[in-house]
């Protein structure tokens, strides 16, 4: 979008050219302030400067020319953008270059459109496929969307790219198949399986794990045929004594891990950041939730220590707590969270793999048994003072981490809402309860009374009609893992609290569930304040995916 044409000029627009094309440490309030210049004198030469700078064989200077693009071109400058691609004498590779802008802006030449004018279409297509391997080189960002345009090809077309890297021998070409393997159909699977056995053992190292891995977690008998069969020759090939475990990899030092509190879906956010050799962190962040699996995953391959921090304060501002926790605890969670991607046949985001040798460090999770840590605070004995702790079980909504416990999902005691909801003596408290001097209506107070006790008869019929031992084992489930993470924040009264109120919620524990103060809690907060989750739903506000509120997880890539 265009930035505004205001204010006299300063700098050159030569000299902001300059310094963007040979300067690598721009901040970005300074590349901010030279694409403001930049925008004011766009239509007065500086576009025309720019557009040159696109025919240049540097590449640096190639490149500036698309960054500058991507930020100030309209879809006012897209017939001059079709021009460039269309003059013969413009390398083919620059051509390709613009694609994603031309994307952007719309064009009908974006993707297979722009073969046509390319001078060597085969030479020039195999030539972008290396500059893709240049990238994959670069970062895990660079691998995940490279990945992200290659599952949204058709399967034809994604089949031969797969072949395509097998046979071009390069090692970079595994970081871009190992990924696929656990999150694409049968065949595209097996067609990496192919791929990988072509690289050989140049990149054996990678892909007897990622064999191994697949042979231990696929259900797919000819998937798993085909990877034995493949390992069992790369195995036979490779050299004596190579370490074959991602062991061998150069991983990072751990910066900071760090949980969010569960919340009323069982949805949890774990972060995970670690210290590059020049200061910068590279950071992840995976969404977990208890009746998926994991559900997202992000990262990062550069951010400052500030913005670390910056971050972790803002969530907390917006009632995402989180709290530093060891890494034992964060990969044990993920553990029954790829349990649970198996067991309901979600797949693993794309990205979750590409960022799995940090994620799970150089041996791999293993069995959870390994880990050696609990994910789940310990059940208390059942005795008097369990019991007692259960019936200050509304005592828990006075702690800011249960605001969001409700019904879940609320959409299955939506005709219990209606119901109370549309009570006659609902709208007449809320049209008349106070007289013209401000003083209560005669007969308000007989009136609650009578509400309340409506409420009382609903909360009566949900307990009997929609809570059952399962609803109870999870929710009971949810408060253990609730209380371990208050034990990890050295807050005894509260695990105390929450793991006594989990303990006889558990359906095991044979106390009905009419005389379990937490539900009767969570019912009402569910019927009263329904209606405003819903609407936030509606309108998708309630993820728990803190973007949703305008919280940047991480910063956009330099």
């Amino acid at each position: 979008m265009p930035r505004g044409r205001k204010g006299p000029p300063q700098e050159s627009i030569d000299s902001i050219l300059l310094a963007i094309s040979r300067r690598n440490d721009i901040d970005s309030d300074t590349l901010s302030h030279y694409f403001d210049r930049l925008d004011e004198e766009w239509e007065d030469g500086a576009r025309d400067k720019v557009l040159h700078l696109l025919r240049t064989t540097d590449k640096a200077a190639h490149a500036a020319a698309i960054l500058i693009l991507s930020e100030l071109a309209t879809d006012l400058d897209l017939e001059d953008l079709e021009d460039f691609v269309t003059d013969p004498t413009v390398t083919d590779l620059a051509k390709l270059t613009m694609v994603p802008l031309l994307k952007e802006l719309g064009s009908d030449m974006a993707d297979d459109g722009i073969i046509e004018y390319l001078n060597d279409p085969n030479a020039a297509m195999l030539q972008m496929q290396m500059h893709l391997l240049d990238l994959v080189g670069q970062s895990e960002l660079g691998v995940e969307s490279i990945l992200e345009d290659v599952i949204s090809m058709p399967q034809e077309r994604r089949l031969g790219f797969i072949s395509w890297l097998g046979s071009s021998q390069d090692p970079r070409a595994a970081r871009l198949l190992i990924p696929l393997l656990e999150t694409q159909t049968s065949a595209v699977v097996l067609a990496t399986i192919e791929s990988l056995e072509q690289l050989g053992t140049v990149v054996a190292y990678n892909t007897i794990p990622a064999l191994n891995y697949l042979i231990g977690h696929t259900t797919n008998r000819q998937v798993k045929q085909r990877a034995r069969a493949v390992l069992g020759r790369l195995m036979m090939q490779s050299a004596p004594g190579l370490d074959t475990s991602a062991a061998s990899q150069a991983l990072l030092p751990l910066y900071e891990a760090r949980v969010s509190y569960i919340d009323g879906t069982g949805s949890q956010m774990i972060m995970l950041a670690w210290e590059r050799p020049d200061g910068l962190l590279k950071g992840v962040n995976i969404l977990y939730k208890d009746d998926w699996g994991i559900k997202d995953c992000y990262g990062t391959d550069e951010m400052t220590i500030q913005y670390w921090n910056d971050l972790v304060a803002e969530m907390a501002q917006q009632n995402f707590e989180s709290l530093d926790v060891p890494l034992a605890y964060c990969r044990a969670v993920i553990v029954e969270a790829l349990t649970l991607n198996k067991q309901t046949r979600h797949k693993v985001p794309i990205a979750y793999a590409i960022w799995r040798p940090f994620i799970e460090g150089p041996e791999g999770l293993g069995h959870r048994k390994k880990l050696h840590s609990p994910v789940q605070a310990e059940v208390l004995p059942l005795d008097e003072y369990t019991l007692a702790l259960a019936q200050r079980g509304g005592d828990l909504y006075l702690l800011p981490e249960f605001s969001s416990w409700l019904f879940n999902p609320l959409d299955d005691i939506l005709e219990y809402i209606n119901r109370y909801w549309s009570h006659p003596l609902l709208m007449q408290l809320n049209n008349g309860s106070r007289s013209t001097n401000g003083r209560p209506r005669k007969g308000t107070k007989k009136h609650k009374e009578a509400l309340r006790q409506h409420l009382n008869s609903i909360i009566k019929d949900v307990i009997r009609e929609r809570i059952d031992d399962n609803w109870r084992k999870q929710y009971s489930e949810r408060l253990l893992g609730q209380g371990l993470l208050f034990q990890l924040a050295d807050r005894t009264e509260d695990v105390e609290l929450t793991t006594g109120v989990a303990s006889v919620l558990h359906p095991d524990s044979g106390i009905p569930s009419e005389e379990q103060p937490f539900i009767h809690s969570l019912l009402q907060l569910s019927i009263e304040h329904g209606p405003i989750h819903l609407m936030a739903s509606a309108l998708d506000l309630t993820n728990f995916d803190p973007r949703a509120l305008g919280i940047d997880l991480f910063p956009p890539e330099k």
